[in-house]
């Protein structure tokens, strides 16, 4: 059973509109007691998440659950990586128009099982269009990256924790977006990523993707016959 869902603020960046079927999903949170934050009018998503998460740590909350305007889940996912037990989880879901997951394995990850041999997988870096975080992951970062407050001439302050990072890449250099950087110095701070293998998401483009859509094409077919199915046999 899940902790009172007062103590844990759902954080939805928005850009241009929430798609419906996570409106549906973000409305069902509500009616279970969970604050939905939908927040618009950020050009920058790092900026925006940072803002964010210091409004509800600052609001007394002890866990963030980000959900991106275009994933599509049930309540019973949230509550799930809420029990979890640990303190930086994620359900997984495919990327739009390309074959690949949303997240970044560990090194020598050579299967991830999902759905009913699904489980709790340690992996690298995780999206944020569906991830749980806890306080104390803040809280160590702050102090572990020595991250300044940012913005006290304005009327709400922030910690920048989802600010981009540049991290040695063999004999280059990989940028980092806002989710993974929040990884990567979650993981400097000693707290390892999770992800939740059970956790079926879909994911709004030019259609819904699911898990099958990271590994393998749509099939297709030269010809087709499509039997007419009638009420009346």
């Amino acid at each position: 059973m899940s902790a009172d869902p007062s103590r844990c603020a759902v954080l939805v960046p928005v850009g241009r509109h929430v798609e419906p079927e996570c409106e549906a999903g973000l409305r069902r949170l509500e009616a279970a007691g969970y604050a939905v934050r939908r927040v618009q009018g950020f050009a920058a998503i790092d900026q925006a998440r940072s803002q964010m998460a210091s409004d509800a740590l600052a609001d007394g909350f002890d866990e963030l659950m980000w959900i991106d305007a275009d994933v599509v889940f049930d309540v019973a996912d949230v509550e799930m990586l809420r029990d979890s037990g640990v303190p930086v989880v994620c359900g997984v879901y495919p990327k739009k128009d390309t074959r690949a997951l949303s997240c970044h394995l560990l090194p020598g990850t050579d299967t991830v099982h999902f759905g009913r041999h699904g489980g709790l997988l340690e992996i690298r870096y995780a999206a944020a269009g569906f991830l749980l975080t806890r306080r104390e992951v803040y809280d160590e970062i702050v102090r572990h990256e020595d991250l300044p407050v940012c913005n006290q001439r304005f009327p709400t302050s922030l910690v920048p924790y989802f600010l981009p990072l540049l991290v040695p890449d063999g004999a280059g250099t990989w940028y980092l977006g806002e989710d993974f950087a929040f990884c990567e110095r979650a993981r400097r701070s000693g707290f390892a990523i999770h992800a939740d293998t059970r956790i079926r998401l879909g994911h709004v483009g030019s259609y819904r993707y699911y898990w099958e859509d990271a590994g393998s094409t749509r099939e297709r077919y030269a010809a087709y016959d499509y039997t007419v199915w009638s009420a009346d046999g």
